[in-house]
């Protein structure tokens, strides 16, 4: 029997209300309500059409509550539809079955082992940063390396359970701070690569840390540990922060530690390979027990106890490195010798600069030794003091038969040249600076113009003061100076060119102090820097000696010829004093030590050594040079007088000289003296001759000299054309017989002779043959007169003198007294000067003897007798005034 739907009244305001009315009807009531519902709705639609053109804006105050109506009535239909699942009686019996079925206990464990893997992943991220900065900070690069790849493979997990990022936004944000260390750890492990003080376990770590995050292979990994450190040494060579002695210690730690890290990492224990065998296998090196997640962090995080909740792919995880081919031990042969010939191109342009800051040899030899002690430590060997090393060290000995198949000297491959070479700079620049010292020093001088034209004759001191020994000394010391011509100026130019010298040898002498070290050949580096010095020094010298000479033809340019003349006898005579007294340069040339010699050999050893010979040459030679131009400008001055004397005398029998004839004893009338003119021109050579200090003018100076006058004299004569007469053309042979030998020492040239035969023209033949006997005795007797006047110029042969002596008659002589030795004539040969008629005169002219006065008494070449003579010579004579020419 069907039951008949109860219906109950419904009030009008609850059929607008879904919920209200789902609890007051019944469902054939709601079914009633929604008929009725959809009969008014479509009424309404009905009753809209017909209201859209008549009521337009009721139309748009209605749409609101259309639409309220059409949320409404999609309500009330979902709600429908659930109402309709839920009364599905089966599907409500399946559910409760199942859940019956399923214990708690075990839904709250699942729920608590996914909290506790998020919880883990977390926690692995969150404590990852810090850790990897105390591993950077504690320079184990490795150890950050892992740390770093546990992170990213932690971050790569996919929890199936849960969007991790989704649902944790922090996890990505750690990540973040996690993937910034990347490259910090990449770029400071390649930096401490650089630094040689460190183990071959530690270099591996670092290479495998390289390995693991930028994905080296085995040929990566030598290539950059070996330009790691290349760049270490360019930065020691090229940094100006550090001492030499810090630099050349640590370019020889660099390169001994490269080559032994590379044979031990490589070749002998293969350590490189081990490494990456561990780390595949178990994720670290040198354990092999336990999950590598809790070897990885510290114990102080707990990762310990959550270590069981991550998922297996990241409790035993282990990378696989892309390693490459193998390196077989001849390619990291040719690695190692192609590395070590590039650190010797490196060092062979970089360590002479590096040598600039030593400027003298003792600090050269200084950083030799230090490099040679630290050889010897290191080479035995090759750790420093405070390095503990894991495994036995190979020395350095099998280290370089291993890479480079030959034993290798690191002093000779790549210090011994630098240091030589920069001991030979050293040498050049002081002989530089010495062969440029007539530039610095003595040219210098020269335009200063600080000189006097007297200073070449200078031979008045003032007496001292004070007895004092230190006073006297000083003066003696000026006196010595002053008799050999050492003026101030040549004084200081030598003490400079002597300093130098002494300086050079004193630095050089210290490469004998460290010669006996075989095992870095000290005597063959010692021997070759000794030749090359003394080789440098003797070609310094003789430049400095063409310095000089190059000094005396700027001198041509002066405007003041006398000044320019002067100033070349004193490059001259500094020349000579260097090439002479110097004691420097033949020391400099030996090198030899002070020792215990014989009384007749030459200490210094010159007189064997034929670089000095030369060199002594080379200096007198531009002594020689010096008086050149004060030789011609003397031989122009001559000339000048003497041609103009020629012209200005009367060559007939009103020639002065004529007057002064006198009888031989045959009733014949000769020449007893020259005319006035030659002689003043001659006696005008010897005042230039005293003004120069004649005693200091070698034989070949004054010969040079005498050779140029006579040649003036030769073209002087040759050129005389003047009417002469008989007794003229006697006096003038006479004056040229004179002049011929005062110049020559009577020996006559063949231009001489032409110039007297063509005087003789003006004499009768016959009168000639009776006169030319006497004629030349009377010229030597008065040039023996004139010896002191005309002394600088002239010195009369002991021939001429004993000739002259035995012609002259002695007014002592005892006829019958048989004498046990031959008489002197004491005052027989003192030169009277010319003969006079007037009494009260001497026969010196005032200006000869005002002259000769001080210079002759005190020279020192003078003997006693000479002095006497010039004494006696200059006091009055009870005889005739002098001739007016000479008066003048």
């Amino acid at each position: 029997m069907a039951r008949t739907p109860h219906t109950s009244p419904v009030d009008d305001g609850a059929e607008d209300d879904p919920d209200v009315l789902f609890i007051q009807t019944s469902v054939v009531d709601i079914r009633g309500i929604e008929l009725r519902t959809r009969a008014r709705i479509e009424a309404q639609k009905q009753e809209l059409r017909s209201m859209v053109g008549e009521q337009y804006l009721d139309l748009i105050s209605a749409a609101d509550a259309i639409i309220s109506m059409n949320k409404n009535a999609h309500a009330v239909q979902e709600k429908l539809d659930s109402m309709q699942a839920a009364c599905n009686v089966s599907a409500i019996k399946r559910q409760a079955a199942k859940a019956r079925s399923d214990k708690e206990e075990e839904g709250q464990d699942q729920q608590r082992r996914h909290l506790y893997a998020l919880a883990s992943l977390i926690k692995s991220l969150a404590d990852v940063p810090e850790q990897i900065w105390h591993a950077l900070e504690n320079h184990r690069y490795f150890h950050a390396a892992r740390l770093y790849a546990i992170a990213e493979r932690v971050h790569a997990t996919d929890m199936s359970f849960v969007n991790v990022q989704a649902a944790f936004p922090v996890v990505q944000r750690q990540w973040d701070a996690v993937s910034f260390f990347l490259p910090q750890i990449i770029q400071k492990s390649s930096a401490y690569m650089r630094v040689p003080d460190q183990t071959s376990e530690s270099v591996a770590e670092i290479l495998l840390c390289l390995m693991l995050l930028d994905g080296q292979t085995y040929l990566g990994t030598i290539d950059r540990l070996l330009t790691a450190r290349k760049e270490a040494i360019h930065d020691v060579v090229v940094s100006g922060e550090h001492r030499l002695a810090y630099q050349l210690k640590e370019i020889i730690h660099i390169v001994q530690r490269t080559l032994i890290h590379v044979y031990e990492i490589y070749i002998h224990s293969y350590l490189l390979a081990d490494y990456v065998k561990q780390l595949e296998e178990n994720f670290m090196v040198g354990s092999l027990n336990g999950p590598a997640i809790t070897r990885v962090f510290a114990p102080s995080t707990n990762v310990h106890l959550l270590m069981r909740y991550l998922p297996e792919n990241v409790q035993n995880y282990t990378p696989r490195l892309e390693v490459g081919d193998d390196l077989l031990p001849d390619d990291v042969k040719q690695f190692a010798q192609t590395w070590i010939q590039n650190v010797e191109e490196l060092l062979e342009d970089r360590l002479e600069g590096m040598l600039e800051q030593v400027d003298t040899h003792e600090k050269l030899i200084q950083a030799r030794s230090r490099v040679w002690d630290i050889l010897q430590a290191t080479e035995s060997s090759h750790r420093r003091s405070g390095m503990v090393l894991e495994t036995q060290p190979v020395s350095w000995k099998e280290t370089c038969q291993g890479l480079l198949d030959k034993t290798y000297s690191l002093w000779d491959n790549l210090f011994r040249g630098p240091f030589n070479n920069h001991a030979k700079k050293l040498v050049d620049h002081a002989c530089r600076s010495l062969a440029d010292q007539p530039q610095s020093v003595v040219w210098k001088y020269v335009r200063s113009k600080s000189f006097s034209l007297n200073s070449l004759n200078s031979t008045t001191l003032p007496l001292p003061g004070s007895s004092a020994p230190q006073i006297i000394q000083s003066f003696a010391k000026s006196l010595a100076e002053a008799s050999q011509g050492r003026q101030q100026f040549i004084q200081d130019a030598q003490a400079a060119f002597d300093d130098a010298l002494c300086i050079m040898r004193t630095d050089i002498e210290h490469h004998f102090l460290y010669s006996e070290r075989p095992s870095f050949q000290s005597n063959t580096d010692t021997g070759m820097i000794k030749e090359y010095f003394q080789v440098t020094c003797a070609k310094a010298i003789s430049e400095y000696a063409q310095g000089l000479r190059k000094l005396l033809d700027d001198l041509r340019n002066m405007r003041d010829d006398k000044a320019a003349d002067d100033m070349g006898i004193l490059i001259g005579r500094l020349a000579h004093a260097i090439g002479i007294s110097s004691k420097e340069m033949p020391r400099i040339l030996t090198l030899q030590k002070p020792a215990s010699h014989s009384a007749l050999e030459l200490r210094s050893g010159a007189d064997k050594d034929p670089k000095y010979k030369q060199l002594q040459a080379d200096f007198l030679e531009t002594f020689h040079d010096g008086h050149d131009a004060w030789i011609e400008s003397v031989a122009k001055s001559f000339a000048r007088k003497l041609s103009r004397g020629l012209l200005e005398t009367r060559w007939d029998d009103q020639c002065p000289a004529v007057n002064l004839w006198s009888d031989t004893g045959d009733e014949l009338q000769l020449p007893i003296q020259a005319t006035n003119t030659i002689e003043l021109a001659i006696y005008h050579v010897c005042q230039e001759l005293q003004r120069v200090n004649s005693s200091l003018l070698d034989k070949a100076i004054v010969q040079k000299l005498r050779q140029q006058l006579g040649q003036s004299v030769i073209n002087a004569f040759l050129n005389f054309n003047v009417e002469i007469s008989e007794k003229g053309a006697i006096q003038l042979v006479f004056d040229m017989q004179f002049v011929n030998v005062v110049l020559h020492d009577g020996v006559l040239s063949e231009s001489m002779r032409q110039c007297i035969n063509k005087i003789k023209e003006f004499i009768d033949p016959i009168n000639w043959a009776t006169l030319e006997p006497h004629l030349l005795p009377r010229v030597e007797r008065f040039c023996l007169k004139q010896s002191l006047i005309l002394g600088p110029l002239t010195r009369p042969t002991r021939e001429v003198y004993e000739r002259t002596r035995k012609a002259t008659p002695c007014p002592n002589q005892q006829h019958n007294v048989l004498p046990l030795a031959p008489q002197a004539a004491r005052f027989t040969l003192l030169p009277i000067g010319h003969l006079t008629t007037r009494a009260g005169y001497s026969c010196v002219p005032p200006g000869i003897a005002a002259t000769y006065s001080s210079s002759f008494l005190l020279s020192s070449r003078r003997s006693w007798s000479e002095r006497l003579s010039f004494v006696l010579l200059c006091l009055p004579l009870e005889r005739s005034p002098p001739h007016p020419s000479l008066s003048r």
